[in-house]
C-alpha cells in the first residue's frame, strides 16, 4: 500500500513537471504581442502545475516517512 503510494505521487510529480515544461515552452513562443492570452494562460497552468508537483512532492516524503516509521516498528 505505501509503495503505491509513493508510486503514484512519483507519476504525478512527472506528469507535474511535464506540464511545467510544455507550458514554460508555450511561454517562450509567446513573444509577439497578439499572443498574450495564451501566454497568460500558459503562465497561470504553470504555477498549477508547480503546487501539484510540491503537492506530491509532499506526499512522497510521507510516504517515505511512513515506510520508514513501519521498518522501525517491524526491527
Amino acid at each position: 500500500m505505501i509503495s503505491k503510494l509513493g508510486n503514484t505521487a512519483l507519476q504525478g510529480f512527472q506528469r507535474s513537471t511535464q506540464g511545467m515544461a510544455r507550458s514554460a515552452a508555450e511561454i517562450a513562443r509567446a513573444s509577439r504581442p497578439g499572443d498574450q492570452p495564451d501566454m497568460t494562460r500558459a503562465m497561470v497552468e504553470l504555477k498549477q502545475h508547480e503546487h501539484v508537483a510540491k503537492a506530491n512532492l509532499k506526499t512522497l516524503a510521507t510516504a517515505d516517512r511512513l515506510l520508514g516509521a513501519l521498518l522501525d516498528v517491524k526491527a
